[in-house]
């Protein structure tokens, strides 16, 4: 049996792009298919594309899963979404004895009803536009995870996801690669004479770039620095930015810091972002995250901005946080333990 693993169809963040690198790392053959090249210009193994004639296009999708079954032995899912409607092909699939995984990466689990009693939570300034874009439409993300817990072998997701799912799910700890940021370039021990802070929201409502705006703009009463905010840029743009920057301000209502913040972390930067108190309850100990809601923003700017030679130390608790939790061959072993003990 050929022991390669499928990774697909989505790539949030660069999930996909990053558990393959770790599996590679373990010695494991895996490739990474989609329907589009990625936004952020990651990588893609196999792009599949049907026929817009019906009869070619069920041709096409009959040879590709054959091709599956004989190549893969385990298959991994990001977000949701999979080959066939009604993930048919994962029953397909498990017929012939493949192991599937999903992986959840936040409003793809995520149901309003049950963040909302947060006082700070992603739904609360969520536009129609950003629903749309994410597939919000909350009836069919009820009965999507239904199917999905169902049908799959392994569940991994957010912390929070343990509101909304019946059944057990493996904690996420989003994988990164820290040797493509290698030590001697990223552990510089030195700040900028001006201090620099960035913020690079993929949704400023989402994120709530408002709140922290806001708060930035009372701070530069008592204190001289630099904020910088960007937004759509490639990921090579946006390392560069990271390692010009001395703090990296994530989000404020989402209530977990995503791959933005672990990349920066590997990277030697200090990050402040909103982790819900559920998870931080779990991680507060050994996480060097400045965690901070829109309430307590303004007070932990203060007491960095008052003194930032703190960031040093904090930066590389950063890096150590990330080699301990995030290594990505660390996690695809996990992964591929787990697989080959079911």
């Amino acid at each position: 049996m050929n022991k390669r693993v499928f990774l697909g169809l989505n790539n949030t963040a660069g999930v996909c792009t990053r558990l393959k690198a770790g599996f590679e790392e373990n010695g494991i053959v895996s490739d990474f298919y989609s329907y589009r090249e990625h936004t952020f210009g990651y990588e893609t193994d196999f792009i599949i594309r049907y026929s817009n004639i019906r009869v070619f296009r069920i041709i096409q999708k009959l040879i590709l899963m054959g091709k599956l079954i004989l190549r893969y032995k385990y298959f991994i899912y990001d977000s949701s979404s999979t080959l066939l409607p009604d993930y048919r092909d994962i029953k397909i699939l498990r017929f012939f004895g493949k192991k599937c995984m999903m992986v959840f990466t936040g409003c793809d689990i995520r149901i309003p009803e049950l963040v909302e009693k947060y006082r700070w939570n992603p739904c609360k300034d969520c536009e129609d536009s950003y629903k749309k874009f994410v597939g919000c439409d909350i009836e069919a993300k009820k009965s999507i995870i239904e199917k999905i817990e169902r049908e799959f072998d392994f569940i991994v997701a957010p912390q929070e996801a343990s509101g909304y799912l019946k059944r057990d799910f493996i904690r996420a700890y989003f994988p990164v690669n820290p040797e493509k940021f290698p030590t001697e370039k990223y552990n510089k021990k030195k700040l900028n004479p001006k201090l620099r802070i960035l913020h690079a929201p993929s949704n400023p409502v989402y994120k709530g770039t408002k709140y922290i705006v806001e708060v930035i703009n009372r701070l530069k009463d008592n204190f001289d620095f630099e904020f910088i905010t960007i937004t759509n840029i490639s990921i090579n743009e946006l390392y560069n930015e990271i390692e010009k920057s001395d703090l990296i301000i994530d989000q404020m209502l989402t209530g977990i810091y995503g791959l933005f913040s672990i990349e920066a972390m590997a990277m030697y930067k200090p990050v402040v972002c909103y982790v819900r108190e559920d998870s931080w309850d779990l991680i507060a100990d050994e996480c060097p995250i400045y965690n901070a809601s829109p309430d307590t923003l303004y007070d932990t700017l203060y007491n960095i901005l008052s003194n930032p030679s703190q960031l040093i130390e904090r930066g590389i608790r950063s890096r150590a946080f990330v080699e301990k939790f995030h290594n990505a061959k660390k996690t695809s072993k996990k992964f591929y333990a787990l697989f080959e003990k079911a």
